[in-house]
């Protein structure tokens, strides 16, 4: 420390060497930009500020006035939801709810570590199942999504089929290509046993865990009877799928499957991969204690507009529920609010309809 220089800049020869010392030029110019973002009351814009104080007294005014009016029309019938809920109390009332609904939802926070709260812009106040909603959506995108990988035997395996069932593949021959069959066709050969089967779908665990799922012979079967195929039954005697196993080996007792077998629209899916989907969306979705981001729970929320059914997850668990109307809460809020603006700022809140310097 130069003492000797700090004292004639300061002007006292008693100053130590703590003192600050004058800074050089090109030190100014270093802390000037370190300070970039910072207010700097010299470049205080006043008008600026009063355009911004009017902006956000706009904005409270817009949003009480949308909330006025929803209160006066509570009494009109809305349009009818895809979701109904009756609220409990002596007074039931339906409480309506579309998927478009879901971009205009207002994120409150988390709750619990494993629920989203968000309000409407009608006021009511829902609480969503962050692992059954992104559940839902990870399981529609695999259902539509999925190319089922085929598996070449090394012969044909010949199939003893009804002849109901052997119809049914000749039909709908792209829709068991696209569930992973392939077949070959003998002319020759009597009815029931004119088709052999030279792949089969196949689902490898791919080393990431994924549990893998076998299929056979049987599976054709299963599909005849999904596409309505008259007595269709598979050349081992039994519908495929007809155990117990989240694995694929059976629907009925598989929520999963029981709901989402045999629909789909552009494609119809076997009971095995439809569990096998239900599984895998599960395991790779967001789980129940994690945390959450704003921007995150905002993704949950807006994912669920592209669901065909967000309702639900694929074993039938509730993504949302209403749990009450908070709009007479949210009017008072607003008119807090506002009483909280005094003397000028409530002078000039008639005005605030004209953009300021305008005439």
């Amino acid at each position: 420390c130069d003492k000797e220089n700090i004292s004639s800049a300061v002007g006292n020869d008693d100053s130590d060497c703590d003192a600050p010392a004058i800074t050089h030029p090109d030190e100014k110019e270093e802390l000037s930009q370190s300070t970039k973002g910072e207010v700097v009351w010299g470049n205080f814009d006043t008008v600026q500020v009063i355009q911004q104080s009017r902006s956000a007294r706009l904005s409270l005014a817009h949003r009480r006035n949308h909330l006025r009016r929803l209160s006066s029309n509570r009494h009109k019938s809305g349009d009818k939801g895809e979701y109904e809920e009756q609220q409990e109390g002596s007074e039931k009332k339906t409480v309506n709810l579309t998927k478009d609904d879901f971009l205009t939802m207002t994120v409150i926070g988390q709750f619990n570590l494993g629920f989203v709260l968000a309000t409407g812009e009608d006021g009511q106040l829902w609480i969503l199942d962050q692992h059954a909603c992104d559940e839902i959506y990870n399981f529609e995108k695999l259902y539509r999504e999925t190319k089922v990988h085929e598996q070449k035997l090394i012969a044909p395996l010949p199939l003893e089929l009804s002849p109901s069932e052997e119809n049914c593949v000749l039909e709908n021959m792209a829709m068991f290509e696209k569930n992973g069959f392939r077949f070959s066709f003998d002319e020759t050969k009597p009815p029931r046993h004119r088709l052999c089967l030279t792949a089969l779908p196949h689902s490898g665990s791919g080393g990431d865990g994924k549990k893998a799922v076998q299929f056979g012979p049987e599976d054709v079967g299963a599909l005849c009877a999904m596409l309505g195929a008259d007595g269709a039954c598979s050349s081992s005697g039994c519908i495929a799928g007809s155990g117990t196993g989240a694995d694929g080996a059976g629907s009925m007792g598989n929520n999963a499957v029981r709901r989402h077998a045999g629909v789909g629209g552009a494609i119809i899916r076997l009971p095995k991969a439809v569990a096998m989907f239900a599984s895998r969306a599960c395991r790779s979705s967001i789980m129940i204690g994690e945390p959450l981001s704003y921007a995150k729970m905002e993704g949950i929320l807006h994912k669920l507009r592209d669901v065909d059914q967000p309702w639900n997850c694929p074993h039938g668990r509730p993504t949302i529920r209403h749990v009450r109307d908070l709009l007479d809460q949210l009017l008072e809020d607003e008119k807090v609010s506002a009483e909280r603006f005094t003397g000028a700022g409530l002078a000039v809140l008639s005005q605030d309809s004209q953009p300021y310097g305008s005439e």
